[in-house]
């Protein structure tokens, strides 16, 4: 856990000035992912919930939630809630969830009229070692040969350049990090405020409208390369994520009635069940092994729905990753609840799915019309990859 600096403990201090959260943990509990505040919890502010923005002037990228002594924090991320009854043929009802993301208590000022907003909840770490370890050539292969299909699927690579090198984003909503060490430095930017090799300036994500910050004490030292998080720190942490098993199955699926419903409703289109890692004689663990995420890595376009206005990249307001499935059962709070979707808005797989649209629209439209004991029979397969 992170203090702010000065402090006899240099290794540990640099937090802020202004951040979302003292640590890694914080945001992703036992490597899980977080949830959306409870609007009927006065207070709550959810697990990791965050608010991202387009750059505003005054604001920058990220509302601070938190503040070292002294600072003002930007603001308090909150979201309301609009329901909507969604009937499927047999009858069965499932309640939607349309979120609006607020902030209450601006601390500098309204925001910028051309701002947007759109919420994020901490994705799940485990498994990240095995997904870097897929061959970029591999998820290109893919998105050629949906674009070659003709058909509604067409996912898409999001080619993000990082130190001049044009590369496949594979993590993130948006697949916006090629790699573990570029996701790993953005969050100590803008989630903790923390300078790294990637992200070097010490005050993370306050912009120059926001002297205090700025100016505050800051943790970068000369033994740890003019940083507060140096690249041997970085390389820890990488190393403990690349480590980190995936928390579902690491086999094939051996429900075969789940499996079949599962390609004929058209998920596997996008939700592609298996991958191979490329051979990496430093992590032999990791090495040419056969892996079952349930994700093709690439951007879909999802729809208006689940649009929020806040490219990312080469994928535009619509575009998603398709999200890995495997080890889902495992998100679930103490009451079965989910938070799945970007913004944790689904609170269980029935709800995801009826979010999807776009590329997905027609699998959607599958899933409604089978037989009630169907849809379940495929929810519990989704559950228990």
């Amino acid at each position: 856990m992170w203090v702010a600096a000065p402090t006899a403990t240099q290794a540990a201090d640099g937090l802020g000035p202004l951040y979302n959260a003292r640590s890694c943990a914080t945001c992703h509990p036992r490597g899980a992912g977080g949830r959306p505040p409870d609007p009927a919890v006065k207070g709550d502010q959810g697990v990791g919930y965050a608010i991202k923005l387009n750059a505003d002037p005054v604001y920058g990228r990220q509302i601070q939630s938190n503040g070292i002594l002294g600072q003002v924090i930007e603001g308090r991320p909150r979201v309301t809630y609009r329901e909507e009854t969604v009937r499927f043929p047999d009858g069965e009802t499932v309640r939607l969830r349309h979120p609006t993301p607020v902030v209450e208590d601006l601390g500098y000022g309204p925001l910028a009229e051309a701002t947007v907003m759109s919420a994020r909840v901490p994705p799940r770490v485990h498994g990240m070692g095995l997904l870097d370890r897929i061959p970029a050539d591999a998820i290109e292969a893919e998105a050629a040969r949906q674009a070659a299909s003709g058909g509604p699927i067409a996912g898409r690579v999001n080619h993000v350049t990082v130190d001049g090198r044009r590369q496949v984003g594979r993590f993130g909503w948006k697949a916006m990090h090629p790699t573990l060490d570029h996701q790993d430095s953005e969050a100590f930017s803008l989630d903790i405020g923390m300078s790294t090799p990637s992200y070097p300036e010490p005050w993370g994500d306050c912009t120059p409208a926001q002297t205090a910050c700025r100016n505050a004490p800051h943790g970068d030292s000369k033994q740890f390369e003019g940083l507060e998080i140096p690249s041997t720190i970085i390389g820890l942490i990488d190393g403990y994520l690349r480590d980190l098993p995936p928390d579902g199955s690491q086999e094939a699926p051996k429900d075969k009635v789940g499996t079949a419903l599962f390609a004929d409703t058209g998920c596997a289109a996008c939700h592609r069940p298996s991958w191979r890692t490329g051979e990496d004689a430093g992590h032999p663990a990791l090495s040419s092994r056969d892996i079952f995420p349930h994700s093709d890595m690439l951007l879909h376009d999802l729809g208006p729905g689940l649009g929020d206005r806040l490219p990312m990249g080469e994928a535009k307001g619509s575009d998603w990753r398709t999200t890995p499935l495997w080890g889902l059962n495992r998100l679930a709070a103490k009451d079965g609840q989910l938070s799945l979707l970007h913004d944790g808005r689904a609170r269980s797989v029935t709800e995801a799915i009826l979010w999807h649209g776009g590329e997905a629209e027609a699998a959607k439209d599958r899933f409604m019309s089978m037989p009630g004991a169907e849809r379940k029979r495929l929810v519990r397969y989704v559950l228990g990859l």
